[in-house]
């Protein structure tokens, strides 16, 4: 059985998740990444693949796991490992314009209809566990700088 391990990147500033629009109709979003090489770690992995996409370099140390997706076929395994990793939108230039249209900072409920199963249900998680966090928090601990509470 064949096993394909990816990693994706999940970039968020407030209630917008970095998405790349795909080449082509209809209308398709995804999140930066790729398929691991044979001596890479999943973190290189990522690094590489949104090196050579777009005009983002990220260090080991920026981006966290934050959840894996198996989606298992009759052909083999298919891994899907998401990285997190939050600052300002910037602008960001594709580099690999045969595959994406746009880099583009979007509301994540508008664009989820338009993405692949396993990457929407990852950036539904991870919004859907900040609302239960911030929900749990009192006054105080939500208006603590990011800065500070880290």
């Amino acid at each position: 059985m064949k096993k394909i391990i990816k990693s994706r990147l999940l970039a968020v500033s407030g209630h917008k998740v970095l998405v790349l629009e795909k080449v082509g109709k209809p209308l398709r979003y995804t999140l930066p990444g790729g398929v691991k090489k044979r001596k890479e770690t999943e973190k290189q992995t990522l690094i590489r693949e949104t090196a050579e996409e777009i005009e983002l370099q990220l260090t080991e140390e920026q981006v966290h796991f934050y959840m894996s997706h198996i989606n298992k076929m009759e052909t083999g395994v298919v891994i899907k490992n998401y990285y997190h990793v939050h600052f300002e939108p910037l602008k960001i230039k594709v580099l690999e314009k045969h595959k994406f249209q746009s880099a583009l900072w979007l509301n994540w409920k508008k664009v989820i209809g338009f993405m692949d199963k396993s990457d929407r249900l990852a950036v539904k998680a991870y919004f859907k566990n900040l609302k239960t966090k911030n929900k749990n928090m009192s006054k105080n601990e939500r208006t603590i700088s990011s800065r500070i509470a880290m």
